[in-house]
């Protein structure tokens, strides 16, 4: 049952919004709920969690064997991902978000790609080659929810059986649902022609532009 979250007006001043843990609620997988407030605390089922801010700007929090991944994105809604203590991962559902400056507002008018991800719902599917583990390369299936512009969330399903959510944004890889489950966090993407070149943790994927972009 979702739960009803007020969120805060607006974010504190900063230097850099991408800095600080952006004010939200989320609903993550069947049982774990997530909100925010504007003095960076991050409440996971209602337990305050333990922060931490990486490098790349990404915030991990940690409660209860479960992990949080939130990338924030400025004046729109952040990415956020989960990893539950049973291992199961994903995108979570931002119910609510608090751009800085504004008011607090629903995060869309409808579902964005990386919540119809999460749900199931996609817009294509095919083979991309992809490895783990430092492996040899092959075809993996993929599925992808796009948004439009460059906007997109694919899915690809790895051969021991595992997924992994890459998130794009206007045309640029921006992240991967990597926690620290994975051992490795290091997201790495670099673009050669149309196809993007993508290192995640220990994890190799090419992505053509047109899964991305369709057409």
């Amino acid at each position: 049952m979702k739960r009803n979250l007020l969120l805060v007006m607006a974010l504190a001043a900063s230097t850099s919004a991408y800095a600080e843990v952006p004010v939200f609620a989320a609903k993550c997988g069947a049982g774990l709920n997530v909100d925010t407030n504007p003095k960076g605390q991050v409440r996971m089922n209602g337990a305050l969690a333990k922060t931490t801010t990486h490098p790349d700007g990404q915030i991990t929090a940690k409660s209860a064997g479960a992990y949080v991944d939130i990338t924030p994105k400025g004046s729109e809604p952040p990415y956020v991902t989960y990893t539950a203590k049973d291992k199961s991962n994903g995108p979570c559902e931002i119910l609510g978000f608090a751009a800085p400056g504004g008011g607090a507002a629903a995060a869309s008018k409808g579902p964005s790609h990386t919540e119809r991800a999460g749900q199931g719902q996609f817009d294509a599917r095919g083979d991309i080659p992809c490895s783990e583990g430092g492996g040899k390369v092959r075809q993996c299936a993929f599925e992808v929810a796009r948004e439009g512009g460059g906007s997109a969330t694919v899915k690809v399903s790895l051969p021991s059986g595992k997924t992994r959510f890459i998130f794009f944004d206007k045309g640029q890889a921006l992240g991967a649902d990597l926690s620290q489950a994975d051992g490795d966090m290091t997201f790495k993407a670099t673009k050669q022609g149309d196809v993007f070149k993508i290192r995640a943790g220990k994890e190799y994927y090419e992505i053509f532009e047109a899964v991305v972009f369709g057409g």
